[in-house]
């Protein structure tokens, strides 16, 4: 016979978790238990993504990338040019609605299931941005 979980809970001494201690405890290594994202992720297919190198070398190169997702502080991408962790760019987002934001950011890391896929982190943090991405959002997509 089996008990639920409910069940269980009221079945115990409310003064002795002990059963809860043993039923709940998990030694999962730190770096798998902690998460550092804390901004809410938007997959979105209205926005238009490029960018445009600021490197000493790179004369202002400009070109169109793929926009994975994105937050007030960052975005994926995949790109088909190679960027290099640590390289400064400048991000241009152009919403159908109009609405632009140009923003400075940084290559934070390339994504390890794709060499194509960027983590790309804002230089600060936009409010405005997030508040223009929650105000817009119409589709909920969860990945």
């Amino acid at each position: 016979m089996s008990i639920s979980g409910a069940a269980f809970i009221m079945m115990m001494n409310t003064n002795d978790t002990s059963d809860l201690d043993v039923l709940f405890k998990s030694d999962f290594p730190e770096d798998l238990v902690k998460n550092h994202r804390i901004a809410t992720r938007f997959i979105r297919e209205d926005i238009d993504a490029s960018v445009t190198d600021i490197g000493l070398l790179s004369h202002g190169k400009h070109f169109p990338v793929h926009l994975i997702d994105i937050t007030s502080k960052g975005v994926l991408i995949e790109s088909d040019k190679k960027l290099k962790v640590g390289q400064t760019l400048t991000l241009t987002l152009q919403f159908k609605s109009g609405k632009a934001f140009v923003i400075k950011a940084k290559v934070v890391r390339i994504a390890a299931e794709s060499d194509k896929q960027y983590g790309i982190k804002f230089d600060r943090y936009n409010n405005e941005l997030g508040d223009h991405l929650l105000d817009t959002q119409t589709k909920l997509v969860f990945k």
